[in-house]
């Protein structure tokens, strides 16, 4: 799954970033399109989120002078970070239990619509089936959105959080390399620096990805060098995109799993340690009650030709895992669970 995925092995992969040749799995459903089928003119699968100039971008001056709740998606380009936060907003915007409202900046009195428009562009793509395209390259191309949401069942703790979409391209400049240090773009160096926030990472972990734990590692590293004091109070997601693939990837790795037919659970942990151990060994050391590991599943994707080009489309959208990191990231940033509150459970038991 991936906003940058338009070149994939199977439905909504995207390309590996290294020269290896996984083995390929069987092809995924070919439809010839009919009169009834969703076939377009083109496939703008190159179209870029996001909108305006540079005075339109989230800076590190904004990144400084910001308090709350933060979540910032880390990946290499196409592993899903951009289709990941596409699908945790469409869940928030459809959910009938939850009211929300959309944010929208200031800076020097003058109100800011860049992140409205992101989302915008979201929608108009992702609801239409489509997977979006690759995010602009550069500081300029940042991008801030801030949502207001408040549950209207049970514990109804409003919770205000934001979201950062930052180029993939951009972020794996924290890999060290010969004659560069390791650099975050200025506003996420700006934003983890930033004592006044809570902070929530969600790193996006693509079976198509061979170099998932050499970017972790080096993020880390980054992280542990510059703002060790801070990190305990970080929280950490993991999440593993197309979640069908990864288990048979599972599968011809470690035969013994080859039982199982749902990627979750002790499943997940597997899968991570086998293939992003390093990832995996973070994981296990982070406090148990600010980590998770949750399969990212959209939905129902099928293959269909256009001139004899094939292009891939969500015909079903599936939000359960969706749901499930929302109450996490819940959780996270009020400390209170979604759904029932405490006396209300008592009051169910006493009543059942």
């Amino acid at each position: 799954m991936s906003g940058d995925e338009k070149n994939s092995e199977e439905p909504g992969m995207a390309q590996t970033t290294a020269s290896y040749n996984w083995p390929r799995s069987p092809e995924p459903e070919v439809v010839k399109p009919s009169d009834s089928d969703p076939v377009e003119e083109h496939d703008p699968f190159s179209e870029l989120v996001g909108s305006g100039g540079s005075e339109a971008a989230f800076t590190a001056q904004d990144a400084q002078s910001r308090r709350g709740n933060y979540l910032v998606p880390f990946g290499l380009p196409g592993s899903g970070k951009t289709t990941f936060l596409a699908s945790l907003f469409k869940y928030i915007d459809e959910a009938e239990h939850l009211s929300n409202q959309i944010v929208i900046p200031e800076r020097r009195k003058v109100p800011n619509y860049a992140g409205q428009a992101m989302l915008n562009q979201w929608q108009r793509v992702f609801n239409s089936g489509r997977f979006l395209g690759a995010t602009n390259l550069g500081d300029e191309a940042i991008r801030e959105l801030s949502y207001e949401v408040t549950p209207l069942k049970g514990q109804k703790t409003r919770l205000s959080f934001s979201v950062i979409e930052v180029s993939g391209e951009d972020l794996v400049n924290v890999v060290a390399k010969e004659g560069s240090d390791p650099k975050l773009p200025d506003a996420i160096d700006a934003l983890f620096k930033n004592t006044k926030l809570r902070i929530t990472i969600v790193l996006i972990v693509h079976p198509n990805q061979l170099e998932n734990d050499l970017l972790f590692n080096n993020l880390f590293t980054w992280l542990n060098r510059n703002i060790k004091h801070r990190l305990q109070t970080f929280s950490l997601a993991i999440l593993i995109a197309n979640p069908h693939l990864a288990l048979k990837r599972l599968h011809r790795r470690r035969p013994d799993t080859a039982g199982q037919n749902k990627l979750s659970g002790n499943i997940s942990k597997i899968y991570l340690k086998e293939f992003a151990p390093k990832t995996s060994a973070l994981f296990n050391s982070w406090n148990k009650k600010k980590r998770a590991i949750v399969p990212l599943h959209v939905g129902d994707i099928k293959t269909y030709y256009e001139d004899e080009m094939p292009y891939e489309r969500i015909v079903r959208f599936d939000t359960t895992n969706s749901a499930q990191v929302f109450a996490w990231i819940y959780k996270q940033f009020t400390g209170r669970r979604l759904g029932a509150t405490f006396m209300q459970r008592v009051l169910r038991k006493l009543n059942s």
